[in-house]
């Protein structure tokens, strides 16, 4: 027990000694203001500042990354313990295979913050500069520097911005959503290869950037995010453990239909572990085992209203000590089978 105090002493202590430099807007739970107030870090509950995308180098070839800071407020047995930011990284080739995970955990400081313009995290760093978005991620193995134009405003979804988490009948389990669909992207993106050796990819491409804040507890969801060649775009929000269900699409102008008639079915499953390493000699061993989606099919209310969902890369798993789960890059197969985009689906560990 003594051992037990002291250690909760340690973190508060380290918690109210960290220099705090967020500047925070207040929580409303009622109404959200213009995206660019709604940048900024919130007073309470949990958020994220989210980025995935593709980059094709000059021959064509593809590659997809997702740069992610999430922030929260560390509650235990009701005594408040302060911020905490997570970092996010991860790469996929999908001509090899090759996918990479980086996750790390820091209390807030002089180097992890954020305000009005830039939510940084040390040497890593998403700014809004004007109307373009800058990314900067560096990590032991990924860095990343990125530059975005939106083509399209800011696309808030669900009613007047808010989306239920997957239970109507409780109020806390709401959150306020919008999005970037379709950033024009250039930059370069660097990876180590399975040998160790570092490869720096130069092109342009196409993001898309999710900015998310509230009170909500739930995280069992599945999120698709259909980016058609036509520049049009569809995002489902689905939470298959209740059943509850929110969509938006995204026309050529912007324009914004918010529905929820829509069904999908899983049709593939895959299992992943998350490993971890332990004794003097760093043995691995496994941690636990997920069940994760690995292919879907989509009826939605407009367009081609059928489509395949198809990963391009099965293993795609981010082992996150915080939440495990699957994103990465897919196929989108119209009803004839013709690809006409490209989808980035999340599935957490917990969404069955």
């Amino acid at each position: 027990m003594k051992k037990l105090l002291f250690l909760l002493a340690t973190v508060i202590l380290l918690a109210g000694c960290a220099t705090q430099r967020s500047i925070t807007v207040a929580y409303d739970d009622k109404a959200h203001r213009d995206a660019d107030y709604e940048w900024s870090p919130h007073d309470q509950g949990s958020e994220w500042w989210y980025l995935t995308g593709q980059l094709a180098d000059q021959s064509g070839k593809s590659y997809f990354y997702q740069f992610t800071i999430f922030r929260s407020f560390l509650v235990r047995h009701r005594m408040y313990l302060g911020e905490t930011y997570v970092l996010h990284l991860s790469f996929t080739d999908p001509s090899t295979g090759q996918h990479l995970f980086s996750e790390e955990v820091r209390l807030p400081s002089a180097r992890v913050h954020g305000d009005a313009y830039c939510i940084v995290f040390e040497d890593n760093r998403i700014c809004r500069d004007g109307q373009a978005l800058r990314i900067t991620a560096n990590s032991k193995n990924l860095r990343f520097s990125l530059e975005g134009t939106p083509t399209k405003g800011a696309v808030w979804h669900g009613r007047d911005g808010r989306i239920i988490m997957g239970h109507p009948r409780r109020p806390t389990e709401r959150s306020f959503y919008y999005s970037y669909t379709n950033i024009a992207t250039t930059g370069t993106l660097s990876f180590k290869t399975p040998n160790h050796d570092w490869v720096t990819i130069k092109g342009a491409g196409k993001s898309w950037f999710d900015r998310q804040w509230g009170l909500f507890n739930e995280t069992g969801w599945e999120w698709f995010s259909l980016r058609f060649f036509d520049n049009e775009e569809i995002m489902l929000y689905a939470f298959p453990k209740t059943g509850h269900r929110e969509g938006s699409f995204v026309d050529r102008t912007g324009r914004t239909t918010i529905f929820d008639n829509y069904h999908y079915r899983v049709t593939r499953f895959g299992q992943f572990s998350r490993l971890e390493r332990f004794g003097q000699l760093g043995q691995l061993r496994r941690l636990d085992d997920k069940k994760m989606g690995l292919g879907w099919t989509l009826e939605v209310p407009m367009k081609d209203q059928h489509y395949r969902i198809i990963p391009l890369v099965d293993n795609q798993f981010n082992p996150s000590k915080v939440t495990p789960y699957w994103e990465g890059l897919c196929k989108v197969l119209d009803s004839t089978g013709t690809l006409v985009g490209y989808a980035v689906v999340e599935t957490p560990g917990n969404a069955y």
